[in-house]
């Protein structure tokens, strides 16, 4: 074990952690304000941590090729994230990590239409068994949602979307953005899209209610955006470099189980047997997927 190996564990762990209880935090402010006024603000908060990012790699910065080759991925983090947002409204919070598994099934299949070097993973049949489990435990998830009112068609609609917009980032990162460092890529993509979220939420969002948040939840929608947004992905980062993707990966299919716990205890949510079938079908269909790419 190297020396580099208990910091990278170190991270991983704090990287299930933070995005485990992601979905607590955001159901905890469906509450309180509405899903535009929380994203904005979040993103807002994101943009001030990233700044000095992407000032210190000024340089680099300076070259427009930079942010065209980050627009794109831009637009579709805005997609995905709006979605994200909207999902605790409409969705309990036991649901959105499970759910958000589709993401492997989506990348790869932008991966068929994008990048050719993922079109070999047609040829495996890890692959296709991965695909059916995807499906089968969208199914499972949704159908025992609607009984337990833990979620909807609308709900359910939601998060499938939110998914395939995040996978779109990924691939387009991938494609057009490897050669930046992934600090300085994030962080230019998170610059651009708060714009978008800003505008939403002056628009569409009642953002004068949030003139009326305690301290205490101006620090809890701060650190959710610090922690779970910009600090998260920077962790994984690392744990990703050190450990290698197949155990970063892998790991993080812990998360939606932890959330489902995390949830019970704080929000008092439950699932019966239907979520919990569809939510391991899909998470072992992540497995799959995940030993099909590598």
């Amino acid at each position: 074990m190297s020396l580099r190996t208990p910091s990278a564990l170190a991270s991983l762990g704090a990287v299930i952690v933070i995005w485990a209880a992601a979905p607590i935090v955001l159901k905890y402010f469906a509450g309180v304000l509405d899903a535009w006024t929380v994203n904005g603000l979040r993103y807002f908060f994101t943009a001030l941590f990233w700044l000095p990012v992407v000032y210190r790699q000024r340089a680099l910065v300076r070259d427009p090729a930079l942010w065209r080759a980050a627009a794109l991925p831009a637009f579709c983090h805005l997609l995905g994230q709006a979605g994200w947002g909207l999902a605790p409204y409409y969705n309990d919070a036991s649901v959105m990590n499970f759910v958000s598994r589709l993401g492997f099934l989506f990348t790869a299949l932008a991966g068929f239409l994008l990048l050719r070097s993922e079109r070999a993973l047609v040829r495996r049949p890890m692959f296709w068994v991965g695909a059916a489990g995807s499906i089968a435990g969208l199914i499972a998830m949704f159908r025992g949602g609607t009984h337990t009112g833990g979620t909807s068609p609308l709900g359910m609609g939601i998060l499938v979307w939110t998914s395939a917009c995040w996978s779109l980032y990924a691939v387009n990162v991938r494609l057009r953005m490897a050669r930046y460092p992934a600090r300085l890529a994030f962080g230019v993509v998170s610059l651009m899209v708060v714009p978008g979220m800003l505008v939403l939420m002056f628009s569409l969002g009642d953002w004068r209610a949030a003139t009326e948040l305690s301290g205490v939840q101006w620090m809890l929608l701060i650190g959710s955006a610090w922690l779970g947004i910009a600090l998260g992905h920077v962790l994984y980062y690392q744990s990703v470099h050190a450990l290698g993707p197949i155990l970063s990966e892998g790991s993080l299919a812990v998360i939606p189980f932890l959330t489902a716990l995390l949830a019970h205890l704080i929000l008092g949510e439950h699932m019966i047997l239907a979520q919990w079938i569809g939510g391991s079908l899909l998470v072992l269909a992540t497995l799959f997927l995940l030993s099909a790419r590598k």
